[in-house]
């Protein structure tokens, strides 16, 4: 397959990833009013991802596979905790102390760091053009969240300090990503990435602290988040990921979740939007068009 065909499927794989996402706030916002606590809905999306993809890594691979080396169990683990575990901790933490505004900006900090991720790690080098594409794609996610109202009363530095640690531990994902899936069994490697993910959550957010709260309704829901919106997800983002030579790219790209998450909230919730935010949502599309097309014009040395 050519190199230039490899990236198109991948920024496909992305795209539909980030649409997936888009649906995170549709998961959270009906667990929230089943009586969920943050805390137990991050486990219900890192554990029942593992039992997903330990279920279908048995069926497709057979219990040899979750044999691997100190290496790949390295790289999952940093993978599992860095981007699953710490990014929902610090992201949930900076929408309590700083608001969801606030924390939405942040996180879409993450193509940011990303690029620098990127070069000092792969020596990625983005040229003036794809700079540019970069910070209209981060203003277009302000934008949009924001609809340039910052008329905040009072911000939280330790809030804001989570908020950029959430951007950074996202904008790490698709480098670490790169690392841990060089196993060639896909599933094996989200199935670790979410078991040391479930096993942080256990540790340090304590999610059963009200474990009366839970009904049967609330089991399938979580289940469904879980499944579609970290198991299924992942399935794609990984495999996209692989197939992508340009790391900084991929953020962009997936930050169609901001444009999809807009819509679900008018859609179902009738959550309002103005025209500034709409600006911002076509800032995005606007910035995931042309950095494709700057991604499929690229050629790099093999």
């Amino acid at each position: 397959m050519s190199l230039n065909k490899n990236n198109f499927i991948g920024s496909i794989e992305i795209l539909f990833t980030g649409i997936i996402w888009g649906f995170i706030g549709f998961f959270v916002k009906e667990l929230s009013m089943m009586g969920a606590t943050s805390e137990l809905i991050t486990f219900f999306r890192v554990f029942f991802a593992f039992v997903f993809a330990v279920i279908v890594a048995l069926i497709m691979y057979g219990p040899k596979s979750f044999i691997l080396t100190r290496e790949q169990l390295m790289w999952c683990f940093l993978d599992g905790i860095l981007t699953q575990g710490i990014f929902n901790y610090c992201y949930s933490i900076c929408v309590e102390k700083s608001g969801v505004a606030i924390a939405a900006v942040l996180l879409y900090t993450s193509p940011v760091f990303n690029a620098i991720i990127s070069y000092l790690v792969f020596k990625e080098k983005l040229g003036f053009k794809r700079n540019l594409i970069l910070a209209l794609n981060i203003i277009g996610c302000i934008i949009a969240a924001t609809a340039l109202d910052f008329s905040f009363k009072t911000v939280s530095i330790f809030g804001m300090l989570m908020g950029l640690m959430s951007g950074l531990t996202y904008g790490a994902s698709p480098v670490l990503g790169k690392y841990a899936n060089k196993n060639p069994n896909l599933f094996v490697v989200i199935a670790y990435n979410e078991l040391f993910a479930s096993l942080f959550v256990l540790l340090f957010l304590k999610p059963f602290n009200n474990i009366e709260i839970i009904t049967k309704k609330m089991w399938i829901y979580g289940i469904m988040y879980g499944v579609l919106i970290t198991g299924i997800a992942y399935m794609f983002y990984y495999d996209g990921v692989k197939r992508m030579t340009e790391l900084s790219i991929v953020p962009v790209i997936a930050s169609i979740e901001v444009v999809v998450a807009a819509f679900v909230g008018v859609m179902i919730y009738r959550e309002p939007l103005n025209i500034i935010n709409y600006i911002g949502i076509v800032i995005v599309i606007v910035s995931i068009v042309f950095m494709s097309k700057a991604s499929a014009r690229y050629k790099i040395k093999q």
